[in-house]
């Protein structure tokens, strides 16, 4: 990966925030709000983004009637992070 083929979704910091926190394991909605700091709208916006690229995968199901969407980070995604953060090392050792 070269410097102009980062993807564009590496471009925001609640992207990279919701990717980097889902390498250790899934994540809810609740969760990862709270890492990110981010509004449940604008939260929803870029885990849908996530999504739609294949980065994450979200499953949804209900514990007492209330709806609860668990995300996890698919292996493009991984691929995707580790690519970036190889990018990011090479970049350091110039």
């Amino acid at each position: 990966m070269k410097i102009n083929d980062i993807p564009n979704l590496f471009q925001s910091k609640i992207r990279l925030a919701i990717i980097t926190s889902l390498i250790d394991g899934s994540k809810d909605f609740k969760q990862l709000k709270e890492l990110t700091e981010a509004t449940d709208g604008n939260l929803s916006t870029h885990l849908s983004k996530l999504e739609k690229e294949g980065y994450i995968l979200s499953e949804k199901h209900f514990i007492q009637r209330k709806p609860k969407s668990t995300y996890t980070l698919t292996l493009t995604g991984r691929k995707a992070f580790e690519e970036y953060v190889e990018l990011l090392s090479s970049l350091l050792k110039r």
